[in-house]
């Protein structure tokens, strides 16, 4: 028998600067190679660098960004999504936290940034882009990242191609991408520094 705690379904809500210890580890499993390759820099972690650039607005990792499952009053989900021309914009703010974070080794992570986004492009114009979806381990299998997909989709209804980067190393999220009528479009590969981060499948669905 299910449980009555699996049937009820999550509630999505924007997120808030107060949810940052729910959804930073979240954030972080949507991809850790990639946010280990960037922002592991001397002491400095990714999580010196999220817990800073969610907090504050103008930027790709900021909680005005992002959308929550939230389930028994915890967050059990993540969701976010980017549109153009407004990304060039939050992406100078993400260098601004950047060099607050890692001073004069900001160099170093900007440019393995930039390598990165040879695999995972910044989104193109005329699609909403999602990201950073993941679900906590002990609720997966609920369906909550098809209804944070589908709440974003109805969010911004004015789009009507919908973008996503997928790991290709991660097959139950691409057989649920799939499912949900996305396609791969491109696959990227990490050439010459492979064993970084995985080779990503670029996936688009038409609405």
């Amino acid at each position: 028998m299910v449980s009555s705690n699996h049937q009820t379904p999550p509630i999505i809500r924007k997120a808030k600067i107060e949810d940052a210890n729910q959804i930073i580890p979240l954030i972080y499993s949507s991809g850790p190679l990639a946010w280990n390759f960037v922002f592991q820099e001397g002491n400095k972690t990714p999580f010196d660098f999220l817990n800073r650039a969610y907090a504050r607005k103008g930027n790709t990792i900021s909680y005005t960004n992002h959308f929550v499952a939230e389930k028994n009053g915890s967050v059990v989900g993540s969701i976010l999504a980017y549109t153009q021309p407004s990304f060039l914009a939050l992406t100078a703010g993400t260098a601004f936290q950047i060099l607050s974070v890692y001073k004069w080794k900001a160099p170093n992570v900007m440019a393995r940034g930039l390598k990165t986004e040879t695999i995972i492009q910044p989104p193109k114009s005329k699609r909403l882009y999602l990201g950073h979806i993941a679900v906590s381990e002990s609720h997966r299998n609920q369906g909550i990242a098809k209804q944070l997909i589908e709440h974003m989709i109805q969010y911004n209804s004015d789009y009507k191609t919908i973008a996503l980067d997928v790991s290709a190393e991660n097959p139950a999220a691409i057989s649920l991408y799939q499912k949900l009528g996305f396609v791969i479009k491109e696959t990227r590969h990490p050439n010459g520094w492979e064993g970084k981060i995985p080779s990503h499948h670029y996936m688009e669905k038409i609405i």
